[in-house]
């Protein structure tokens, strides 16, 4: 009987580890504006995203120039130029870290009320780049440059309130998870009648969380983007914060690997020094 408590607190402190470790990451870089920023930020270094970005600005900024339509081809490449070298301004690392914080303030906003239209899950808003442009280009032409009335680009098809705010709702109590799975990790080792082996076994399972957080982080880049009706611009911003959320999650899990093989290891050394003890009284 003991063995078989002890084997069910093991699986339900394994359970709650795993649950507590993604709601710690999904925190820290998504739902914390710090980190979301921190983990998106080098897409302003990407050249393919800059690429897929210069595209959407220029044709923003063509269509909002209020010029006649016979001069749009003519004007469109001066408006390409300055697009082009609006990366290697001093102002456009700022503009695009307030890029993404106007961006997170969308995305976690409060859902709107019932009845009321509720934006994509995550919500880019290019108000301080495509306003980084427009100046640029006025004073270029010698003409004032409106700022577009909707410079938001939805990214994904889930909306904001509902599964979004329980989620974010759900993941910032991790240290509660990650609680939990120790008192009940204490629990099966205490419950246990070999307990050296329950510490190895936990250390095993934790090992193995460790080694799905790497595979996940490999995987996760190539699951996201692509979808039906994603603009390219929104595409590109998936697949790169994708790509660097992959690397970040396959990293910290090898951190997790590595403790659950020490966990392992100790709970070896425990039962074969306990167990050598046995027979020498016996």
């Amino acid at each position: 009987m003991r063995t078989l408590v002890s084997a069910l607190l093991a699986l339900l402190a394994l359970v709650a580890a795993a649950g507590g470790l993604a709601a710690a990451w999904i925190d820290e870089n998504l739902v914390d504006e710090s980190g979301f920023v921190a983990l998106a930020a080098p897409l302003a270094e990407d050249a393919e995203f800059q690429a897929a970005l210069t595209d959407s600005l220029v044709e923003e900024a063509t269509t909002t120039t209020g010029l006649p339509e016979r001069i749009t081809s003519f004007v469109e490449p001066l408006i390409r130029n300055a697009v082009t070298a609006l990366t290697d301004t001093a102002g456009y690392p700022a503009a695009w870290d307030r890029t993404l914080r106007v961006s997170h303030a969308l995305t976690f906003a409060q859902a709107p009320e019932p009845g009321e239209p509720a934006p994509a899950i995550i919500t880019l808003d290019l108000a301080p780049v495509i306003g980084l442009v427009t100046d640029r280009l006025g004073d270029g032409l010698g003409v004032e440059v409106p700022v577009p009335e909707d410079t938001t680009i939805e990214v994904g098809s889930l909306e904001r309130g509902g599964m979004l705010s329980w989620a974010s709702d759900a993941v910032i109590a991790w240290p509660v998870y990650l609680t939990i799975a120790g008192v009940l990790a204490v629990l099966a080792v205490v419950v246990a009648r070999r307990r050296g082996t329950t510490l190895a076994l936990l250390g095993l399972g934790v090992a193995g969380i460790g080694v799905l957080g790497v595979l996940a982080g490999r995987l996760l880049p190539e699951r996201l983007g692509g979808a039906p009706g994603m603009s390219a611009v929104a595409d590109v911003f998936v697949q790169g914060v994708a790509a660097r959320a992959g690397t970040d999650i396959a990293g910290s899990s090898v951190a997790v690997l590595v403790a659950g093989l020490m966990a392992m290891a100790v709970g070896i050394a425990v039962r074969l020094t306990f167990g050598r003890r046995r027979r020498r009284f016996r």
